[in-house]
């Protein structure tokens, strides 16, 4: 599928959009919690309290890795019955004589995920300040119709996703995401997905948004708006995407 193609439908529902000045940094805004910079997928802080055990899962087998000292700090991803993940298949038990668990409050972590969403960038910023803000892999450039489209692979929500940026006139005039570019999901995938899509976007922008209903038995598209800018999730026969734009 040509991603360009994809996105120029998004273009021009953005035609006349406001462009608003970009700031100085604002971008990739850093959450902080406890004294630690809360990452993605990030579900809670351990500090140890006594020296303890640290262990890699082979299936269901814990194998001793080193010992992780009175005083340290990690971040924890995902967590087994009686034990805590340290990311990359590592764990320590949750003993909680010997560590300390804690856990960020649901604003904290929907900060985390509206920074993720909106990347720091500002409709309307030029060229040169998104490629020096945005650190996902690049992939490729395309130009078609006027747009400058720049794709990077990043991921969203837990979903890896392609980040499509259109530029006119070297401005920003839009970007977005799309879960299903290269058209390898089935429709009742690409459903579930927009379900959990759209109850993190009800999350965190409320529950008052616009629809408009699709004519293909698709699900609707659905228009959330925040200082100023379209959040729109849609699903349709070119696949799943949630695009950024402005108020027009």
């Amino acid at each position: 599928m040509n991603i360009t193609k994809k996105f120029l439908a998004v273009s021009a529902l953005s035609a006349g959009i406001l462009l608003s000045p970009f700031h100085a940094h604002d971008a990739q805004a850093k959450v902080w919690w406890n004294g630690m910079e809360l990452v993605q997928g990030q579900i809670g802080k351990l500090t140890i309290v006594k020296d303890t055990e640290l262990y890699k899962l082979q299936g269901e087998k814990k194998v001793y890795v080193k010992t992780l000292k009175a005083g340290g700090t990690y971040r924890i991803y995902t967590f087994k019955p009686g034990m805590l993940g340290l990311g990359g298949g590592y764990y320590v038990d949750r003993d909680a004589r010997r560590v300390k668990y804690e856990t960020p409050s649901k604003a904290k972590l929907n900060q985390v995920k509206i920074e993720q969403l909106f990347r720091g960038v500002k409709l309307g910023m030029p060229t040169s300040q998104v490629k020096k803000l945005e650190t996902a892999k690049f992939l490729q450039r395309e130009k078609a119709d006027g747009t400058d489209t720049w794709v990077y692979s990043t991921s969203l929500f837990g979903y890896s996703t392609l980040l499509v940026y259109g530029f006119e006139n070297e401005k920003l005039a839009f970007y977005g995401y799309s879960f299903d570019a290269g058209q390898k999901l089935g429709k009742d995938q690409l459903t579930a997905i927009y379900n959990h899509l759209k109850q993190q976007l009800i999350t965190l922008f409320g529950k008052q948004y616009e629809q408009s209903d699709s004519d293909q038995g698709y699900p609707p598209r659905l228009a959330f708006h925040k200082n100023g800018l379209v959040i729109a999730l849609s699903y349709d026969a070119d696949g799943l995407t949630i695009t950024i734009t402005g108020e027009q």
